[in-house]
């Protein structure tokens, strides 16, 4: 169905007093952490070739008003950059240089440190700050298509992350990482105070979470020697979608690159695995209960083991398949050889694409849960234990729009692994109406707000962190708009069961 014949499936009523809750959430202007450095970056990045002049690449440098040039080999691959810094140091001190005469790649820093621009802009700022440099040229498909510096990012307001960035980059043991984690619920609640919104501190956290983890296993790795092999680590579940809330347990597995050896039974990515996981638990990440981590075999493997496993998953239909599934296409690389992942990742695209039955078991499984809302809009809550009285708005709510976003994204073969992107996404591609997308975001929102507002609670009291909240202590304005919420998410799910009672038989 095409973007002009769709109708949006959205109650006008509810989506109107969820639009104003969300908008009414978020009080002052965000830091965008979140945005790719694609929509920041100068594209018109001036390169010369290692055989120009140093006359002739400062008298340009003078002419643009600009503070770097990138130099480039034959096929516009960057092979080294040059800075005021650099001509400060290497050139306007060294009465030895002929400006006419001295090539640029005689005084240029080699092998420059790049990023691709779809890294978040907060990625930019760990780099720069862990690296000690103020360019960052961006390189697509090994070519030059922009730059970002620090001054650019200066300019749009970053106080926040970067004491927290420098913290992780200089920490030499699990215990000052285990410090920094734990600063995490005070920031949140100042951010959440201040009118941030739900979801950019939960993107913060997950970015910052991020940078534990490379720090981490940068620590895992010393005295191990250098990797036999290239080898890629990436993260699932909540972290791979920087959908951190304050309390996420360990989702993590390892790419290691194909040789005649197989490296998965090696000493060192054994070493490395069981090492890097210990001190995630150590520093406040707990082991998964389903043991997905790098230091079990079963999430550790050679690119191609990894392509027979998928493919296996698939054909053989396994029990777990609807979990796997989620680990796969939720996932992102942080560290090491990032082509390792994408190569995985698209052919599992490409094996999904051969298997639509998988949208049924996924379909049943999402399908399986419904919105706490009983007669005349009364909340269903836990009948007994601990929580009597309460529910669980992430289990029963915002884990549902993850799941059927998830379904329907991956159904129109969306790369995208957070949920408001693929969300986007969905409505670009006319896949779901516009109106039915702001309505589900606005419902994810409001969902996380309550989530996240309940965990700050409880860790200012020195509870133990969940995201359960007592229905009866609401005032009637909250207790009305969670309904909405979750009339937004079962709305969602009706959608996804309509669209599956016509793709799959």
């Amino acid at each position: 169905m095409n973007r002009e014949t769709r109708r949006a499936a959205v109650d006008l009523e509810s989506f109107k007093r969820l639009q104003e809750t969300r908008d009414s959430l978020k009080r002052v202007e965000s830091f965008p952490y979140r945005e790719n450095l694609r929509s920041i970056m100068d594209s018109e990045v001036y390169t010369c070739t290692p055989l120009c002049t140093m006359r002739d690449v400062i008298r340009d440098m003078a002419a643009r008003d600009i503070s770097s040039v990138v130099v480039v080999d034959h096929v516009q691959q960057p092979v080294g950059i040059l800075t005021e810094r650099d001509i400060m140091k290497r050139v306007i001190t060294n009465d030895c240089v002929d400006l006419d005469t001295t090539p640029i790649s005689t005084v240029m820093t080699f092998d420059p440190i790049t990023l691709h621009p779809d890294n978040t802009i907060y990625r930019a700022l760990s780099v720069l700050t862990d690296s000690k440099v103020k360019h960052l040229p961006l390189i697509e498909d090994g070519k030059i298509v922009g730059i970002v510096t620090m001054r650019q990012l200066l300019k749009l307001r970053y106080p926040e992350p970067l004491t927290l960035i420098e913290g992780i980059r200089e920490a030499e043991d699990v215990a000052t990482l285990k410090a920094i984690k734990n600063r995490l619920p005070r920031m949140a609640e100042e951010r959440l105070e201040s009118g941030r919104t739900a979801y950019d501190i939960v993107v913060m956290i997950s970015l910052i979470n991020r940078d534990i983890h490379r720090r981490a296993l940068e620590l895992a790795g010393e005295g191990l020697g250098v990797p036999p092999v290239p080898y890629c680590l990436y993260l699932t579940g909540s972290h791979g979608r920087l959908e951190n809330l304050l309390t996420p347990d360990q989702d993590h597995g390892m790419i290691i690159e194909d040789s005649e050896q197989n490296y998965q039974y090696d000493q060192y990515f054994i070493d490395l695995g069981v090492r890097f996981s210990d001190y995630l638990d150590q520093i406040g990440f707990v082991y998964c209960p389903g043991y997905l981590m790098a230091s079990n075999p079963l999430w550790r493997k050679s690119l191609y083991e990894w392509k027979q496993q998928v493919r296996y998953w698939f054909e053989a239909q396994v029990r777990e398949l609807g979990r796997y599934v989620t680990v796969l296409f939720d996932a992102a690389s942080i560290a090491g050889e990032v082509d390792l992942f994408k190569e995985l990742k698209e052919y599992a695209f490409k094996v999904l694409g051969q298997h639509h039955e998988v949208f049924r078991i996924l379909h049943e499984e999402e399908g399986g849960h419904r919105v706490p809302l009983g007669f005349l809009g009364r909340f269903v809550t836990d009948k007994e234990g601990l929580h009597k009285g309460h529910l669980d708005v992430k289990k029963s709510g915002l884990i549902f729009v993850v799941e059927a976003i998830r379904i329907l994204s991956l159904q129109h073969n969306i790369g995208e692994t957070g949920t408001l992107k693929r969300i986007g996404k969905l409505v670009e591609g006319g896949f779901i109406h516009e109106n039915d997308g702001e309505y589900f975001e606005s419902a994810y929102q409001v969902l996380l707000h309550y989530a996240l507002k309940s965990q700050i609670s409880k860790a200012s009291r020195g509870e133990k962190l969940d995201t359960y909240i007592d229905p009866r202590i609401l005032s009637p304005r909250d207790k009305e708009t969670l309904r909405h919420a979750f009339k937004a998410v079962s709305t969602l799910q009706d959608l996804v069961a309509s669209e599956f009672g016509q793709l799959v038989i």
